[in-house]
């Protein structure tokens, strides 16, 4: 019922008075400070602003002010939000396919991942899941690393038995593969955790690992690439409509294939940068694994893609998608 009156309340106000000053939000469910809301979407905002119209201006809403992260595509569907930072895999069955760059080995690199993302749009086979949305940009995060406490790890038996913070239920499965169990915990929760010993490690991102300090509590770090995650901003598809023609083309001309190729540029240069300076500072332990270790690593999770593919609730159709994703990665 909520939603509901939320949405219709939303779709009423634009269409009421479309000619009218209107700020129009941006949500992130990360702090003003962290990497995707000052880096992506904040840069995004003072790009496009000055291109619109005088009417119409959009504006950051950090730190899930506007709702929590897995509420996120909900309230940008509900205009709640007009644009939100969406985690495809916060919300389990709602963006499946996109699900697909999470299979180790399919996206080491943002620039990888994202590009199989806009193929597979392109080709329509993400229709189902964005069609209530104008998509401004769908990218990956790079390939995730194990940060690890103590001395770390070099195969999965390093790891048998320990709990580690996982990045989706799918990323759990993963885990399991080999030997980990993985346990949801919210972002900012990770270092309390890592430090009472609560869990061994986390699998993540080198932007993470620097704006939660876990260099702090997680001193190693497996090179090794584990997963990666889907990533997107989305549009209430009202908002759209009810802006002037020429504001509508210039979120065209700053929306799709190369303002995600922009955003995966900026991830891909961060993760190295970040590397770069904690191998610099000398305080971090990066493990290197050998080509015997890290074969050891790709036998125990040989049968991932089988499985995701085994949790999709269409598996032909998942099939189909996971082999365009593997000739995207290999090109």
């Amino acid at each position: 019922m909520l939603k509901t009156l939320l949405k219709t309340a939303a779709i009423a106000l634009a269409l009421a008075a479309p000619a009218q000053a209107r700020e129009m939000r941006v949500s992130s469910h990360e702090p003003q400070q962290g990497f995707y809301s000052a880096k992506i979407l904040q840069a995004w905002i003072d790009q496009i602003n000055p291109k619109l119209s005088d009417d119409n201006k959009f504006k950051l809403y950090p730190g899930a002010i506007l709702g929590a992260p897995p509420a996120q595509a909900q309230l940008v569907k509900a205009g709640v939000a007009d644009i939100s930072l969406v985690v495809p895999t916060y919300t389990p069955g709602l963006f499946p396919m996109s699900g697909v760059v999470e299979v180790p080995a399919i996206a080491q690199s943002s620039k990888q991942g994202t590009k199989i993302l806009n193929a597979l749009a392109e080709q329509g086979a993400l229709d189902k899941e964005y069609g209530d949305y104008k998509i401004i940009a769908l990218f990956t995060t790079p390939g995730y690393r194990f940060l690890m406490s103590g001395e770390g790890a070099r195969t999965p038996d390093d790891i048998k038995g320990k709990k580690l913070r996982a990045p989706s239920q799918f990323g759990s499965v993963l885990l399991g593969m080999v030997g980990a169990a993985g346990v949801s915990l919210p972002a900012p929760q990770v270092y309390e955790n890592l430090e009472r010993g609560v869990v061994a490690g986390a699998v993540w991102v080198m932007d993470a690992y620097r704006t939660f300090r876990l260099d702090e509590v997680a001193t190693s770090i497996i090179t090794t690439r584990f997963t990666a995650q889907p990533m997107a901003i989305l549009m209430n598809k009202e908002t759209y409509a009810s802006l002037p023609e020429a504001d509508r083309a210039v979120l065209d001309s700053m929306s799709g294939a190369k303002t995600a190729e922009w955003i995966a540029g900026v991830v891909d240069a961060a993760d190295a940068s970040i590397e770069a300076d904690y191998r610099a500072a000398g305080k971090v332990n990066f493990i290197e694994l050998t080509e015997a270790e890290q074969a050891k690593w790709d036998a125990a999770l040989s049968g991932a893609a089988d499985k995701w593919v085994e949790t999709q609730a269409d598996p032909d159709n998942a099939r189909k998608v996971l082999e365009t994703a593997r000739k995207i990665s290999a090109e």
